[in-house]
């Protein structure tokens, strides 16, 4: 869990603020529609602190948006309210979706790049990470093949 009281070079304490509040209200409403009843003391937030691995206080303030999750948590996050990870991520504002004009674009160096390559280059080493964006990849990969061959499909016919 992240204090707001000390926020990462180069965040303003109320950016980060807003972040954790817009997190907080997302997760809230992502436990809820999963079952779990995040009123203080109805048992929901104390469950979820079982099933997370994490104090009550740090569920109780990541759903009220005082404090954002770590990163290795929101694997767990996502995995105990049934949530795929990525939409956890964009639908709560972590990350800007793709759609996002003011999303940061780089260029990925070469067309052959492997998925293990652009993961080193671009730092992440956790192996549940890698696991989850080397599948997102691959899936990503697989519907562009799909897109593509109906495109061909479309074309041919019309």
């Amino acid at each position: 869990m992240r204090s707001m009281e000390d926020p990462p070079h180069g965040d303003t304490r109320e950016g980060r603020q807003a972040v954790a509040r817009r997190v907080g209200a997302y997760l809230t409403k992502a436990a809820t529609a999963a079952g779990f009843d995040v009123r203080q003391r109805a048992g929901g937030r104390a469950q979820l602190a079982v099933l997370l691995d994490v104090s009550l206080t740090t569920v109780s303030r990541t759903l009220e948006g005082k404090t954002l999750p770590m990163p290795s948590q929101l694997t767990s996050w996502a995995s105990v309210l049934g949530l795929d990870h990525q939409q956890l991520l964009f639908e709560s504002g972590l990350i800007p979706s793709e759609s996002d004009p003011d999303a940061p674009n780089a260029d990925v160096a070469s067309p052959t790049l492997t998925p293990e390559a652009a993961m080193d280059a671009w730092e992440i080493t956790d192996p549940k990470i890698r696991t989850m964006l080397a599948g997102n990849i691959r899936q990503a990969r697989e519907l562009q093949q799909e897109t593509d061959a109906a495109d061909r499909g479309a074309t041919a016919r019309g």
